[in-house]
């Protein structure tokens, strides 16, 4: 984690009235924060144009930088009320943060909950992008340790983790946001979260590739744009064909008409495994632009299901789990990016409280 102060951080607005809503240093006027402005705070930061008042020791006792900052001479200060009658010498710090993400970061700082904040929720992308790029700035170790454990969660290396989970992304958060779990992978130097990351990418919202939306990124909640860079975007659109092959090559190899040894009627086991395969040709589409990871019975669709014996059911079923689990090993390769220790299986995280689970 990053331990450098910038000139932006260390740098104070100009004096105010007491009281009053203050004033950026460059005639813009400031106002104050509906949520984050204490009476009894001691420290004022100002993100843009919003004031916060807040409590020094607080925040210095969770973040060295935040402490170094204080401790820097040259801040302007207000007086401003302390209780009924009281004027306290309030010291005016700037920061470069959005108000939006400083907000995020003073909700999860001043929570009592800050050792266990998503233990039983689940935050929108905006609270964890926030405390993992304001974490890592400020050195609030506790609160970028949790937020990158939920996305760990939810972005596993582990395929046995991944396809217990419902659905490509976390719950509640909005369409094409895992581009930024891209952008933080890239960022803080997580590269295991970024095959999962980029398969949410490609088959985001129903399991086939939605790749139009993609390039044109989405809106944060301080109104600016999280886009792919031009690499980034390129993995996405030269993967797709690629994880399509896999996909039919999946398919095939799952529902190859060979019986299992243990096999009382190979014959017609064999005839039903076929009768599968012919009816791909029926619904091409699925395995051609569908998910490498769909499972085998999402391709049976025979009123009788697989009607193959329980030796030749269990038979496909471990085909399927095989053959979806080599392509996961090879997604660097399918992605063509870098993942430094991506082929072993690391140990399975704990599930979260409430944790959205069940099996892809």
């Amino acid at each position: 984690m990053s331990t450098r102060v910038t000139q932006d951080e260390s740098r104070a607005v100009g004096d105010t009235k007491a009281g009053g809503d203050g004033n950026t240093g460059n005639g813009e006027t400031c106002n104050k924060d509906t949520e984050f402005w204490f009476h009894d705070g001691t420290v004022i930061l100002v993100a843009r144009n919003v004031e916060f008042r807040v409590y020094e020791g607080l925040l210095a006792e969770l973040s060295p930088v935040f402490k170094e900052i204080f401790e820097a001479d040259g801040h302007p200060v207000r007086n401003v009320r302390m209780g009924k009658v009281q004027d306290f010498p309030c010291p005016v710090v700037h920061v470069s943060d959005s108000p939006e993400d400083l907000r995020c970061l003073l909700r999860a700082c001043l929570s009592k909950r800050l050792s266990c904040l998503y233990d039983e929720q689940y935050p929108p992308y905006n609270d964890i992008s926030a405390a993992i790029r304001l974490g890592d700035k400020y050195k609030i170790t506790q609160l970028y340790s949790q937020a990158l454990d939920y996305l760990k969660f939810y972005f596993p290396s582990s395929f046995n983790n991944w396809r217990e989970l419902k659905d490509y992304t976390p719950p509640g958060w909005e369409k094409f946001e895992q581009i930024g779990v891209i952008n933080l992978a890239r960022l803080t130097g997580e590269l295991s979260l970024l095959p999962s990351a980029f398969i949410a990418c490609v088959w985001a919202e129903s399991g086939k590739p939605e790749l139009e939306g993609i390039g044109h990124g989405f809106t944060k909640e301080d109104g600016t744009r999280d886009l792919l860079s031009p690499g980034d975007l390129t993995v996405c659109f030269e993967a797709q064909s690629r994880l399509c092959r896999a996909a039919i090559t999946t398919a095939m190899r799952t529902f190859k008409p060979v019986a299992s040894p243990e096999c009382k009627m190979p014959a017609a086991c064999k005839k039903a495994l076929r009768n599968v395969l012919l009816s791909l040709e029926q619904k091409v589409d699925e395995p051609v632009s569908g998910d490498p990871f769909t499972p085998y019975d999402h391709f049976v669709t025979a009123p009788g299901g697989l009607a193959v014996c329980p030796p030749c059911t269990d038979m496909v079923l471990e085909r399927s789990k095989k053959e979806r689990k080599a392509v996961w090993d090879r997604l660097p390769e399918l992605l063509r990016i870098e993942v430094p220790g991506w082929v072993k299986e690391p140990q399975a995280l704990p599930p979260p409280p409430q944790s959205q689970s069940g099996a892809k």
